[in-house]
Formats: C-alpha cells, structure tokens, sequence
C-alpha cells in the first residue's frame, strides 16, 4: 500500500520538491504538504531499516524532481539572455550565428555597378558540458531522519548542478570578452565607479531597452553606493535600497543580482569575481540535451544508499557575443 501510494505522489508535477524543498530548509508546510511529507517519511525510514529499496524508488524520486526542476522549470535570468531550449540526447548541434549588417551602399550614377558585400552566414559549433555527481545516504540517517536524507540530498543536488551551470555559461560569456575593445570597461579603485557603470548602461541601451546588468549582492550594494547616483533614484528605489541594501535598477538597465556566499564545492562564485555583465537581449543558446539519469545500489555492508546522478549535459552557443560587456573591477 505504501509503495502505492509513493509511486502516485511521485506523479504529482511541482509538488514533490516543493516539499522536499521546505523539508530541507524547515519551512511550514501546509496540510496536504505534512500527509505528503509524512508518507514520504515511512517510505524512507522503511528502506532505512530493510536495506531494501528493489524498485530503486530514490534514484526514481531524485531523478523526477531534478528533471522537473533543472530542465522544465523557468528561470527568469537564463530565459532573459539566452535562448533555451531541449535536444535529444545524441542530436548534433551546430548554431548559426547572428550576422552583422556588412551590406555596404555606395553613391553610384544610376544604372551603374558597384562593389559587392556580403553577409557572413557563419556556423558556431556549441560547447558541450557534462555534470555528474555522486554521493550516499546511511541506512541510519535513512532511520533517524526519514525524508529529510532524501530531501537534504534532492535539494543540495539541484541547487550544484545548476550553480555549475551558471558557472559554466559565464564563465564562458567572460572569456569571449576580450581587453582592450569596447565590450570590455574597466572601473580602478576596487569597486565599482559612476563612470564606468555610465558607459556599461550606455553599450547596453544602445543595442536594446530590456537589458540587464549581473553581479553578485556586493557590487549590485556598491552601485547603490556611488557618489551622485541617489539623485537618479526615486523614493521607491531608496526605500528598497535602504531596506535590502541592493538595487534593482540603473539607468534603465536591470540589475540581476547574485549571492556572493553561495559557492561550488571547489569555492568557486556563480559568475566569476569582480566582474560586472551587462546583457542587452539574447546572446546565445542554450539546450539541455536528453535528460538526467539517477541511478541507486544498495551498499548493505557498508550500510548505505549510493547514488549517482548523471548525463546532465547542456550545449552552449554565443551567437551575438556583441550583445554583452562587462566592468572589470580592479584593485
């Protein structure tokens, strides 16, 4: 009855790692979330006290919610600079880039010739990344903790495998970018600068009204900070920035921030350090080819559950690299 009734839960789009979410970070839940969270709970603690999950309805669980949750899921700053979208798991991929308009009109005497140019239909084969991870859960966590085991590991799952994908598309936008052109500002002093942001906001607007501009907490906090930017704040932006100590918005340009304490296993930020990115529409493209694959074995001898989460593979295209510049902050 109890595997029944998991396996229908289980179908339940969006609620499950809602749940798990909340479990995990002790968040209330309400009542049908608590029969839920309570169901998944016996479910975990029995596999905890048999060491028998013959089924494999933890890779299930972990698998469903990372899929829903990393690759049908929306996210607002990915969706705003990329185009996302889906392959299958052995397509291959190659871009065309967005050309520049080189036609060239020259004055000539009519029913004259002139010379030809052209426009450079380019292809752009994509970078491919693959993300995996593997870990365990304790027959006695299993037991002690029930659900939370599962839940802690679901949600520490998702939140690295999409801290590295964020990590991998700017790191990749930064190092398209390169010193000494105009995509490339530099602000000295160890922070950012009025002047430099002035010129950022500039490049963006002149390419696209809905830009924005992504830093981690402590940049996007300095830019609210820059001597003679409160005069171009309204009260509602003052009255944010005092209560949350970030702004949301610069000269028109959108300004996407990012925790700098939230790190990858190795230390490494979301987007490389002491840069500012300024995105004007979309850049590139960006598809989740197949799905994940979670797979489960049994480790009675040592007592625990071991895990592997695998084939989270993406490719990623810069298509219009001159739709991006960043602010090099120096010290």
């Amino acid at each position: 009855m109890l595997k029944t009734e998991i396996a229908e839960l289980m179908q339940k789009d969006g609620v499950v790692f809602d749940v798990a979410e909340k479990v995990h970070y002790r968040q209330n839940l309400n009542t049908e979330e608590k029969e839920i969270s309570e169901a998944f709970d016996a479910w975990a603690r029995e596999i905890g006290r048999t060491g028998n999950d013959s089924d494999k309805e933890i890779a299930a669980f972990v698998q469903r919610t990372l899929q829903e949750e990393l690759y049908n899921a929306p996210d607002e700053l990915l969706d705003l600079i990329l185009n996302r979208g889906s392959v299958g798991e052995f397509d291959y991929e190659e871009y065309t880039k967005t050309p520049k308009n080189t036609l060239v009109a020259h004055e000539a005497a009519k029913g004259g010739t002139v010379d030809r140019s052209w426009i450079d239909f380019s292809l752009l084969k994509p970078i491919t990344k693959n993300r995996q991870i593997e870990t365990d859960i304790s027959y006695v966590d299993l037991r002690k903790n029930g659900f939370k085991s599962v839940a802690q590991i679901t949600t520490y799952a998702k939140e690295a495998l999409q801290n590295a994908l964020f990590y991998d598309v700017f790191s990749t936008v930064d190092a398209a970018l390169i010193p000494g052109g105009e995509q490339v500002i530099t602000s000295v002093g160890n922070t950012v600068t009025l002047g430099a942001m002035d010129e950022l906001s500039l490049y963006l607007l002149d390419r696209s009204s809905d830009s924005v501009a992504v830093t981690t907490n402590k940049y996007a906090k300095a830019i609210g900070r820059m001597t003679g930017y409160s005069q171009f704040m309204s009260d509602a932006m003052k009255n944010d920035f005092n209560r949350y100590g970030l702004v949301s918005f610069f000269d028109g340009v959108k300004i996407a921030s990012l925790s700098g304490a939230a790190k990858g296993a190795k230390g490494e930020l979301f987007i490389p350090d002491q840069r500012i990115y300024g995105v004007a529409g979309k850049v590139g493209n960006l598809d989740m080819k197949g799905q994940i694959n979670v797979y489960e074995d049994m480790d009675n001898s040592n007592e625990k559950v071991i895990i592997r989460v695998k084939d989270f593979t993406y490719t990623l295209g810069l298509t219009k690299i001159e739709n991006v510049a960043k602010i090099v902050i120096t010290g």
